[in-house]
């Protein structure tokens, strides 16, 4: 952890108010590995995602583990206060809400026959499922039909070796956990990419109106105690990066863009780090201001309007775009951003000291304002008077839609 997000986190941990004295009652279910249980207890990445989200809040909990249907049930009677971890599921919106996500999973279709050609949701595929796990309250909201429950992905996978079903939907983490205890004959020959999924709290209507500041408390405390979101795997990076290089690879070189970041460096030729900083603490001052000079200034300009038409026009693709000048301050941007100097992170420093000149592809991150994963891609800007680096351009895509775009069937 960083010191500057060390400091905050001490800063918030220090202001946060007893939230209630009784314990919290949360439900849950054995899902390795973000619920396991083991000799010591229950243990798994969301168990101690809340264990260090409720610690900083000082709200005492209690964890009951029973058959998921039972711990949703437990929730719509009001008898517990949640339960997790879970999906987004709409039969459960009357009764609690959703929190930020403690996890993200990855699911993937798994079938020993080429994905390609089956079509998902058609009633020709035999589909698997466990009972009361997320994967199934999906597909049955999706109006997929379920041909065969089972209780555990083992027996989902030795129905798939004996042919009595054509696929089935996991998380790819999970899937992989429960194969390490397998033989090689016992993987699917090919999974396809179906969704990303995030795994919350659902905390019932009934407590979040007795506590009204419970979520929002718990919320901002979740960014601090997430483990690592998954990485894109080699052959996601270099779909993502083919997908970028066909939709955006000529907007480095449109004459808008370029006459921007030319303005903006001769104006900027003579400022230090002193005049940077500066001028990137006005910019988040302006973000509770009324007066936002700066900020308004540069979304008025031709080259940020460029900007948020290709983003409107990009059906949720695009989640933010950014043009910056050599310094890594922005001279464009499709939207408001947190920040006006980018020269101190990775999407800027990858890519514009690149050697190869090479796009970079960042980390998947949680988009706070979308409630979507998104990658960012960066590249530096080469004037093509003289071939020198001028800026970069940095475009983040929802991970989701960026990967079914790109979506072809491939071997495990």
């Amino acid at each position: 952890m960083g010191m500057v997000r060390l400091i905050t986190l001490m800063a918030l941990l220090s202001s946060v108010p007893l939230v209630q004295a009784a314990p919290l009652i949360l439900n849950t279910d054995h899902f390795p590995p973000y619920q396991i249980r083991t000799s010591q207890g229950l243990e798994g990445s969301s168990v101690l995602a809340l264990q260090c989200v409720f610690n900083a809040l000082q709200q005492a909990y209690e964890i009951k583990v029973m058959p998921w249907e039972r711990a949703i049930h437990e929730v719509e009677k009001n008898r517990a206060d949640g339960f997790f971890s879970a999906t987004r599921m709409p039969r459960a919106e009357p009764y609690a809400t959703l929190s930020a996500p403690l996890a993200l999973e990855k699911w993937y279709w798994y079938s020993n026959t080429d994905p390609t050609s089956a079509h998902l949701g058609a009633s020709g595929p035999r589909t698997g499922a466990i009972r009361g796990s997320n994967q199934l309250a999906w597909l049955l909201e999706q109006g997929i039909e379920v041909d065969q429950l089972v209780g555990t992905n083992e027996q989902l996978l030795k129905l798939l070796d004996r042919g009595r079903i054509d696929r089935f939907l996991a998380d790819r983490r999970t899937l992989r956990t429960e194969l390490t205890k397998h033989s090689v004959n016992m993987r699917p020959r090919f999974e396809q990419f179906y969704k990303y999924a995030t795994l919350g709290v659902y905390f019932s209507n009934s407590l979040l109106a007795r506590e009204p500041t419970l979520l929002e408390e718990f919320n901002r405390q979740v960014f601090y105690c997430l483990a690592e979101t998954p990485a894109l795997d080699q052959s996601e990076q270099t779909r993502i990066l083919s997908l970028h290089e066909a939709l955006f690879g000529q907007w480095p070189g449109r004459p808008e863009l370029l006459d921007a970041i030319r303005q903006q460096n001769r104006h900027h030729a003579q400022l230090g780090i002193p005049e940077i900083l500066a001028l990137d603490q006005q910019w988040l001052t302006e973000s509770s201001s009324a007066d936002r000079a700066l900020s308004d200034g540069l979304l008025a300009r031709p080259a940020s309007a460029w900007l948020r038409a290709q983003q409107q026009a990009s059906d949720g693709l695009i989640t933010e775009i950014m043009l910056t000048d050599r310094l890594g301050l922005l001279v464009a941007a499709s939207e408001r951003t947190t920040d006006y100097w980018q020269g101190d992170e990775h999407k800027f420093s990858e890519a514009f000291f690149a050697v190869d000149n090479a796009p970079y592809v960042g980390p998947v991150e949680f988009d706070q304002s979308s409630e979507a994963y998104q990658v960012h891609i960066s590249i530096g800007i080469r004037d093509p008077k003289n071939n020198e680096l001028i800026g970069t351009l940095i475009t983040g895509l929802d991970i989701e839609r960026a990967l079914l775009k790109t979506e072809h069937g491939g071997s495990l």
